[in-house]
């Protein structure tokens, strides 16, 4: 039995399979239930994120969570970006924007280029023996 404070209210509870206590996740699902049934709507598929906040009352930052959850999906929805994790630039899918997926993927090819001239630095070593 693990007991933690929920980080949502503070209050005190067991952690089970959620990271929130019963009322805050059920505060969260109602919360989703009015994003969801906002987007669903084909008289709001031109709105943004801020948009749906206004209208849902919902805060930007959990409608964020249920779209990197995959709860919300926003394909087809031209005006609703969210900030990239990397860089804040606004995407419409995923959690980085192109440029930061190109950056990491270039700090790892050299990561790995880095790994390789080590290796061969080592195995070209004499030894004396």
């Amino acid at each position: 039995m693990d007991l933690t404070n929920c980080p949502q209210c503070g209050k005190l509870y067991v952690k089970k399979i959620r990271e929130t206590c019963d009322v805050c996740y059920k505060e969260e699902e109602k919360q989703y239930d009015l994003v969801y049934k906002f987007v669903r709507r084909s008289e709001n598929r031109l709105a943004t994120l801020l948009d749906t906040h206004h209208k849902t009352g919902v805060p930007e930052k959990t409608i964020i969570k249920f779209i990197h959850q995959g709860r919300i999906r926003v394909v087809g929805f031209p005006n609703f970006t969210y900030p990239c994790d990397g860089c804040d630039s606004p995407i419409l899918d995923g959690r980085l924007c192109e440029g930061c997926k190109t950056k990491i993927q270039n700090d790892l090819k050299i990561e790995e280029l880095i790994k390789t001239k080590q290796e061969e630095l080592r195995s070209s070593y004499y030894t004396g023996q």
